[in-house]
């Protein structure tokens, strides 16, 4: 148990320290792909590499954010239910209302470790994290209003967690035009990245089985499996591929294919953990005896390797003078702990009142997984530097007692 805790206790750590795939990204929503140069460009579209024609420098630790939300409770439903004494009715349901179907809780980030850029290529490497966890809304109702079915059931698909921590070491280049192409068509920029990668932790669910009945003698029955595997090594490798174009003078658009051939090898120790509980026939009469057995085993198990599903990216951008304004389509090709299966649209917008003062709006529509997501970001800019702050709100337009989850960043890049 002693190493569950210390991975626990490490992934925790990391989400107090880190931020997502680049902190900037958050000003934007995540409409970030064709907003991106220099070394965030290894992390969105290694294309546009050679858009920066300067030598962009990226400092530890200072392109860092973190963002936790979830689908249910904000802080205004929060401090109702801690001032409560007695929940009523009314009150257990006003805090089910917004769970449809289960509790869907996230984290995700990265934090910038180095980065600069030679000419059209880049070296970076970035720590990242991701965590996941649903529990099925019928275990809340349980909770809330004791046994009011017959039996209830549970399985993977509505009750599992997942994490894993990484860093990256990239290689990336980009700003190569497409040969052979017509005259016709517009040039087209291609670019690569190519990453090493370090797992430092992993959990994720096995297997969960659970069973709650009452028979024909109201006596109360239970049965749960529940096997977690855990690591906390790992080595790894990913690609990323992109390409951009300026189709009209003011309109850029961009694809990019990310996590192609991703996947990383755990070898350091795995272990599976199997945790199993059951209950006979429990009636009030004899709940003080030993009325449940429990069974907790750990077992060693040989390195095995993680996927990360491949991810792909639409985006265009459109420069109408006084401002800019993109979206971006992400699309998952599979559902895991670093990727969505359900597609995304972002849009955002940037502008310079005064020269030296970039602001941006961005929004990411909620889909059936994810909550509406809206950024609000001010800086201070110059040619050799700039520096912005962001905040992100989760279902809600402004940032307060009605957001379901936040994001905090912060972005600093030099150039010389």
């Amino acid at each position: 148990m002693k190493k569950f805790y210390l991975l626990c206790l490490a992934v925790s750590g990391i989400l107090l320290l880190s931020a997502m795939p680049t902190a900037k990204s958050i000003l934007f929503a995540d409409s970030y792909m064709l907003r991106s140069s220099g070394v965030e460009a290894a992390y969105w579209n290694p294309a546009r590499l050679s858009e920066n024609r300067h030598t962009d420098l990226w400092l530890p630790g200072l392109n860092s954010a973190v963002m936790v939300s979830n689908n249910a409770l904000d802080l205004d439903t929060y401090n109702y239910f801690v001032s409560c004494d007695t929940l009523h009715v009314v009150d257990k349901e006003r805090l089910l209302q917004d769970v449809k179907g289960m509790l869907s809780l996230a984290s995700e980030g990265s934090a910038s470790i180095f980065g600069f850029t030679m000419g059209n290529t880049a070296l970076s490497a970035s720590g990242r994290v991701y965590v996941k966890g649903h529990i099925a809304e019928d275990i809340l109702r349980l909770a809330l209003y004791g046994n009011t079915e017959d039996s209830y059931y549970f399985d993977k698909a509505t009750v599992n967690a997942s994490a894993m921590a990484y860093s990256d070491l990239s290689y990336s280049a980009g700003g190569f035009d497409l040969p052979f192409l017509p005259p016709s068509i517009p040039a087209i920029k291609a670019g690569f990245s190519v990453s090493a990668l370090v797992g430092m932790s992993n959990l994720e669910t096995r297997k969960f089985q659970a069973s709650f009945s009452t028979d024909a003698d109201s006596g109360t029955n239970v049965q749960q499996e529940m096997i977690l595997r855990t690591s906390t090594y790992g080595l790894g490798y990913k690609v990323m591929l992109g390409l951009y174009s300026k189709v009209l003078p003011k309109l850029e658009t961009g694809i990019t294919l990310d996590n192609i051939a991703g996947r990383i090898r755990w070898l350091g120790d795995n272990e599976e953990r199997y945790y199993h509980i059951a209950i006979d026939s429990l009636y009030a009469s004899n709940i003080e005896e030993d009325f449940y057995e429990q069974t907790d085993e750990i077992i060693e198990i040989d390195s095995y390797s993680t996927s990360l599903p491949p991810e792909l990216r639409l985006a265009a951008k459109y420069d109408l003078g006084f401002m800019d304004v993109s979206a971006d389509w992400v699309q998952g090709f599979k559902e895991s702990t670093v990727t969505r299966a359900t597609g995304r649209l972002s849009c955002a917008a940037g502008f310079k009142p005064l020269p030296f003062l970039p602001l941006s709006f961005g929004i990411s529509f909620p889909n059936s997984t994810l909550p509406l997501k809206t950024s609000y970001s001010i800086g201070i800019s110059s040619r050799m530097q700039e520096f912005a702050i962001g905040i992100q709100s989760y279902n809600s337009i402004i940032p307060g007692y009605k957001s379901k989850g936040v994001s905090l960043a912060t972005s600093m890049r030099f150039w010389f």
